[in-house]
C-alpha cells in the first residue's frame, strides 16, 4: 500500500461525537503503515512508559498469544482503532467512491495497541518459515477526534465494556484442566444443575453449590498439570473425580442439589459448602488418586468433633459437625473473623483468602491424615 493519502471502500459510521470511518486493511499494508510511522503510539494516551525500565508497557506474553494464533489462523482480535487528530491530520471523505482522502500526518492508535503489535509480530514470523498469510483482512475503525479525545476512547474500550464473569468464559470455552472440572460439573449427579455457570457469585437465593469459576480455579490450581488432549489420560481424570465426588456428596449431602431453603441454612451454619472448602475437597482428590488412598477415608469428614463450651456451669463438652460455625477451629485459625454488631452480638464472617483457602486445607488434611501440600501461588503442580 506504501505510504497512500488515501483509503479505499471505506464506510461512513458512527461511533462518538466525531466523524468515523469503517475500513478494511490487509496486514501487510497495517505492517508497512506502523514501519514507515504512518502508524504510532502515543503512551500517554494508551498505558503509559514503565517508570523503570522506561519502556512502553506492553503485555509481551498477550502479543506473543495472539501472534501464535494469527499464524494458525485461529485468533479472534475484532476490531483495530486508529485516530487522525483533529488538529494535525485534515481527512476529506468522498461518498461516491467510498474514498477516505488523508491529509498530512499520522494516525495514533488510542486502542487496540496489543492487538497491533500481535499483527506485526506475526507478519515479522513470514521471514522466519511460517504460514502467516500477509493477506489477513482486519477490520479498522477510523476516528477523527481532537488528540484528548483519545483518553475517553482508550477508556470506553477498556472500562465501560463490561467484560462477562470469568464464570462464563471459562464454561463456554474450556482450556487445560478446565475441562476436567467441566466435565465434573456436566456428569456428576450431585453436580449437574448445581453449579452456577453465568456467574461468579451467587446470591443468597441460588441453590446452587458453587460458581463454575470457584470449581475450575481449583482444578487449575491443583490438576494443572494434567493435559485433557491426551485423551485415555482425560478418560481417567474425569472416571476418577466422579467416583470420589460421588463418595464426598455421599458423606457430605450438602454437596449435593438442595432446594432454597435447606441451601440457605447449610449457608448460616456450616463452612462445608464455601468456596475455601471445594478448593480443599479438589486438592484432597488429586493427592488421594496419586497415592491411590481408597476413598473411605472420607468418611472422616462426616464424623462429629467434641468443643469445649464455656456455660454459667462451667465448661462443656459438646460433639458438633466437623465444618460447624460452632467449631472454634475456623476462627482459631483465621477462617471465621468476629464482627461484633452494635448489640454486643458476635458475629463471623467468613474471610475468603489465599492464606484461608491454606488454612481449610490445612485442617481437612489434618483430619484425613493425608500431608498434602498447598501448590504455591503462581504454579500449577501435583500435590503428592
Amino acid at each position: 500500500m506504501g505510504l497512500q493519502t488515501s483509503i479505499e471502500n471505506v464506510s461512513r459510521t458512527e461511533d462518538g461525537p466525531y466523524p468515523c470511518y469503517d475500513a478494511v486493511m490487509a496486514a501487510r499494508d497495517i505492517n508497512q503503515l506502523y514501519k514507515t510511522g504512518f502508524l504510532k503510539v502515543d503512551p500517554d494516551r494508551q498505558r503509559g512508559m514503565d517508570s523503570v525500565t522506561g519502556k512502553r508497557i506492553l503485555d509481551e506474553e498477550k502479543v506473543e498469544r495472539w501472534a501464535e494464533q494469527l499464524v494458525k489462523g485461529e485468533a479472534y482480535l475484532g476490531q483495530l482503532s486508529w485516530n487522525f487528530r483533529q488538529d494535525e491530520t485534515a481527512l476529506e471523505y468522498d461518498e461516491a467512491s467510498r474514498s477516505l482522502k488523508i491529509g498530512a500526518g499520522a494516525a495514533t492508535i488510542p486502542d487496540s495497541g496489543h492487538r497491533h503489535m500481535a499483527i506485526l509480530k506475526a507478519a515479522d514470523s513470514v521471514g522466519k518459515g511460517s504460514s502467516f498469510s500477509l493477506d489477513r483482512k482486519v477490520s479498522v475503525r477510523i476516528y477523527n477526534a481532537p488528540a484528548s479525545e483519545e483518553n475517553r476512547i482508550f477508556y470506553a474500550m477498556n472500562q465501560e465494556g463490561k467484560k462477562s464473569d470469568p464464570t462464563r468464559s471459562k464454561w463456554l470455552h474450556r482450556l487445560g484442566a478446565t475441562k476436567i472440572a467441566g466435565a465434573l460439573a456436566e456428569q456428576c449427579s450431585s453436580l449437574k444443575d448445581n453449579v452456577d455457570t453465568i456467574r461468579d457469585r451467587l446470591s443468597k437465593k441460588n441453590p446452587r453449590l458453587c460458581a463454575f469459576n470457584t470449581l475450575s480455579g481449583a482444578f487449575e490450581t491443583y490438576w494443572g498439570d494434567c493435559n485433557p488432549e491426551e485423551e485415555d489420560a482425560f478418560k481417567a481424570d474425569v472416571a476418577y473425580i466422579l467416583t470420589f465426588w460421588n463418595k464426598l456428596a455421599a458423606v457430605r449431602p450438602e454437596l449435593g442439589r438442595l432446594d432454597i431453603a435447606r441451601r440457605k441454612r447449610v449457608r448460616e451454619t456450616l463452612l462445608v459448602d464455601c468456596a475455601l472448602a471445594i478448593s480443599a475437597y479438589v486438592a484432597i482428590a488429586r493427592t488421594m488418586r496419586d497415592r491411590q488412598i481408597d476413598l473411605s477415608r472420607l468418611d472422616k469428614l462426616g464424623k462429629p468433633v467434641t468443643i469445649t463450651v464455656k456455660t454459667a456451669a462451667g465448661d462443656e463438652q459438646r460433639e458438633v459437625d466437623l465444618f460447624s460455625r460452632e467449631n472454634p477451629i475456623w476462627e482459631q485459625v483465621g477462617i471465621l473473623v468476629p464482627s461484633p454488631k452494635k448489640s454486643g452480638e458476635k458475629v463471623f464472617t467468613l474471610r475468603n483468602a489465599r492464606q484461608t483457602r491454606d488454612a481449610m486445607l490445612k485442617m481437612l488434611d489434618a483430619v484425613l491424615e493425608l500431608n498434602v501440600q498447598p501448590v504455591p501461588e503462581g504454579t500449577a503442580e501435583r500435590v503428592a
